[in-house]
């Protein structure tokens, strides 16, 4: 996997949350960053992006969670996605942690990503695969100025 094929993954994860969740409500709270990391012992870059939307929920926590499960499964081939509880935050949220469940950690390569939603709340962190390179340089197609990016707009 290339720079670009990783952080094209991300923003289809993120695309296919939206276009359950909701395209709107996200304006602020959105970022992304690319990182270092060790790529098979060697030099790699890893992008990452975390979301937050605070408006109602068209649904249930539990049917929306569903639904985004189906809809990654769907549109990019993502098997196993556990939908789960945390009943220890408050309001209780409906979660996925992919690939370990929720809170278990990411793949070796550090892919993976959460996604929680409560009645009037969705908070998502998607940890691109680590590719071999490193992070580009800021101003880059692959990593704009904030004011730059296709999610601050969004």
């Amino acid at each position: 996997m290339t720079l670009q094929e990783s952080h094209q993954n991300v923003l289809d994860i993120f695309a296919a949350i939206k276009s359950v969740v909701g395209e709107d409500g996200w304006d602020g709270g959105t970022e992304s960053e690319w990182n270092g990391c060790s790529s098979q012992g060697e030099a790699g870059a890893q992008f990452m992006l975390t979301a937050i939307r605070n408006q109602s929920l068209s649904g249930t926590p539990d049917d929306l969670t569903k639904q985004v499960a189906e809809r990654l499964k769907s549109k990019l081939g993502i098997e196993g996605i556990r939908v789960q509880h945390d009943k220890t935050l408050s309001p209780a949220r409906t979660v996925i942690g992919y690939p370990n469940g929720y809170n278990g950690g990411t793949a070796a390569d550090g892919y993976g990503f959460q996604f929680q939603t409560d009645p009037n709340f969705v908070g998502i962190i998607i940890y691109g695969h680590c590719v071999p390179g490193v992070p580009p340089k800021l101003g880059t197609p692959l990593n704009p100025r904030p004011s730059e990016s296709p999610t601050a707009s969004r």
